[in-house]
């Protein structure tokens, strides 16, 4: 292990380390569903997410045909 090797390496990683700490949101089970019919869009099923941008299409019309087209 490189840190049992290099001094500076490890005091590197010990200050990583008490820094990572403080920005993990802990432990915890994540249950992700879909329901209710057809989805017409992105589903993004995780945890902790942030600064995201979604775009979704216009949903189709009941000829199968988008809106808009």
């Amino acid at each position: 292990m490189r840190a049992a090797l290099d001094a500076e390496f490890r005091l590197a990683l010990e200050s990583w380390w008490r820094q990572a700490e403080s920005v993990c949101t802990g432990e915890g089970a994540v249950t992700n569903q879909v329901s209710g019919g057809t989805q017409y869009g992105p589903v993004v099923q995780g945890r902790d997410f942030s600064g995201l941008t979604i775009t979704a299409h216009a949903m189709p019309s009941a000829t199968g045909e988008s809106q808009g087209d």
